[in-house]
């Protein structure tokens, strides 16, 4: 799938990190050429030919499966919305170290595969497994040196969930090689880190998994409230402006404005707007969840015939009543950072 917009917002060049443009994400799949990429390392090249997916660990027997076998395995097709858990972390102040993503790092594609406990109906998993851990064929040195490999764990009831996948396909093609070729993890509803890409490994864990992106990387640290080490997981709500852009010139008079809004918790149930800084808030039309793990849009008819700069700010609350702080969530790793997004504009 091509798009009809500008290109992606390059964030860093070695490793490629690239952010969404905004007018891209009010369509129910983001073009596959305009889906953020996130990548820790360098692109690994495989061939699919040779390539395997192992499984192993706490099991009876470890196994292997071909892209072949995987792929006669019963399918799942799920739209599912992504978002990198540092997204917006150069809005914090100070700035944490890490990608300074803008709020471009999210995107939503249809995603086909297959249910990753499909894998394991014929397998006899230990007693006394607590987690799954995925090994991507990315590798590389870390911020504090060390040279890994890219991999990172799930609870056992997360990893075998119906809704977790193993997708080798992207709206409609084959995974591009950014997006994972042959094969990624996919879980619905986390952060972008937990659905590893060109993943090469499973295994199953007797103890919790230490590795640099599990400990050291992903979990809060600093934030009020959250205790040091809590692992990253679930999205935030969020809800984004797409229209009007910042800084844009408007006529006097009605303008929609207009956005999407999602949280990895939940429906979103309200969206609103604020035009004096949080003092009133006006709620928006928000449409109903096309699918249960997508992005959901909203629109707001906004009369203004008063020249002048005004601030609008939106606020996102899901069906588990969590909403968007007014204030920033600071943490050293800059993640999970949903302050309701603040847009200039200028109505002459």
């Amino acid at each position: 799938m091509k798009s009809n917009f500008s290109s992606l917002n390059t964030i860093t060049t070695e490793p490629y990190n690239a952010e969404t443009p905004h007018a891209a994400l009010m369509k129910d799949i983001t073009p596959t050429d305009l889906f953020y990429v996130r990548n820790h390392f360098a692109v690994p090249i495989i061939d699919a030919g040779d390539w395997a997916l192992e499984l192993g660990g706490a099991v009876e027997k470890p196994l292997q499966f071909s892209l072949l076998e995987i792929q006669k395995l019963p399918p799942k097709t799920l739209n599912v919305i992504l978002e990198c858990a540092g997204n917006g972390r150069s809005t914090l102040n100070p700035a944490p170290n890490g990608t300074p993503w803008n709020l471009g790092a999210v995107s939503q594609a249809r995603f086909i595969g297959t249910s990753l406990n499909n894998l394991f109906k014929e397998l006899t998993i230990s007693r006394d497994a607590i987690e799954m851990l995925f090994v991507g064929a990315d590798q590389g040195t870390t911020r504090t040196k060390q040279t890994t490999t890219y991999a990172r764990s799930l609870p056992l009831e997360v990893a075998l969930h119906p809704d977790t996948m193993l997708a080798w396909e992207m709206n409609g093609e084959p995974l591009p090689l950014q997006h994972g070729y042959p094969l990624r993890l996919v879980v619905p509803g986390w952060y972008g880190m937990a659905s590893v890409k060109w993943l090469r490994q499973i295994s199953l864990l007797r103890e919790r998994f230490e590795g640099f992106f599990q400990k050291v990387e992903y979990v809060y640290v600093g934030e009020s409230g959250i205790p040091d080490g809590t692992p990253v997981t679930s999205m935030r709500a969020r809800a984004l402006i797409v229209e009007p852009s910042p800084e844009a010139i408007l006529p006097a008079g009605e303008v929609q404005l207009a956005g999407i809004a999602w949280s990895g918790e939940g429906s979103i149930t309200r969206v609103e707007l604020s035009f004096d800084d949080g003092a009133t808030w006006l709620e928006a039309d928000l449409e109903t969840a096309r699918y249960p793990y997508s992005s959901q849009r909203w629109k707001f008819n906004w009369n203004m015939d008063i020249p002048g700069q005004y601030t609008i700010t939106v606020r996102a609350t899901d069906s588990r009543g969590n909403f968007q702080p007014l204030t920033q969530r600071w943490n050293k790793g800059g993640y999970g950072n949903n302050k309701a997004q603040q847009v200039t504009v200028s109505i002459n």
